[in-house]
């Protein structure tokens, strides 16, 4: 078998393991998506948090299956402003914006079991100055969720999570930016 035949074979067999892997981890991981417009159960409340300009309530949640869900709504606590897509890049705006996000912070008995996805779409808003546009919420509140799964037979659950946002008004008036603000909730798997 020529040098050439064996390299080929050697990339392929690689390449399938990683395949195999991959599948595995992905399979193991329990990875949850919803379509939109489906409904919740709404759980207990884990916190209640103002700064800058929002408001941010957190509670568990469950599916129609009973599988968890982290639900953050945040709500601006003045007429006309709004907070930035889940999704926004301060790279491509030229810094700026802040994304509004929900994490759950490491955890050996609860983790992410899915992407965050937010109950509305963002809306593209042009910024003259940047010469781009930029992804918003509409004024008022948006909600975002993270499906989480549990490890372990523990039942109540000192986690921590974490919220960022930035609330803005289309004419360019923005609030102080909240980064990562460190939330402490207890949260029951049971």
């Amino acid at each position: 078998m020529s040098n050439r035949a064996q390299l080929i074979l050697i990339l392929a067999c690689v390449i399938g393991a990683l395949g195999f892997v991959g599948y595995q981890v992905f399979r193991a991981t329990g990875v949850r998506t919803y379509a939109p417009g489906v409904t919740f159960t709404e759980g207990s409340r884990l916190a209640d948090f103002a700064s800058n300009g929002v408001r941010v309530v957190l509670f568990m949640e469950s599916d129609s299956q009973g599988q968890p869900l982290l639900r953050a709504t945040f709500t601006p606590t003045k007429g006309g402003f709004h907070v930035y897509s889940k999704d926004l890049d301060p790279k491509t705006t030229g810094g700026v914006g802040l994304a509004t996000r929900l994490e759950l912070l490491p955890h050996s008995s609860v983790r992410g079991a899915g992407q965050l996805f937010a109950d509305i779409a963002p809306q593209s808003h042009w910024v003259k100055e940047l010469d781009a546009s930029v992804d918003i919420y509409p004024d008022g509140p948006v909600t975002l969720r993270l499906p989480i799964q549990f490890v372990g037979a523990a039942t109540t659950i000192a986690a921590q999570v974490a919220v960022s946002y930035m609330a803005c008004k289309t004419d360019g008036v923005c609030l102080l930016p909240v980064e990562r603000q460190i939330l402490d909730v207890q949260i029951a798997s049971r």
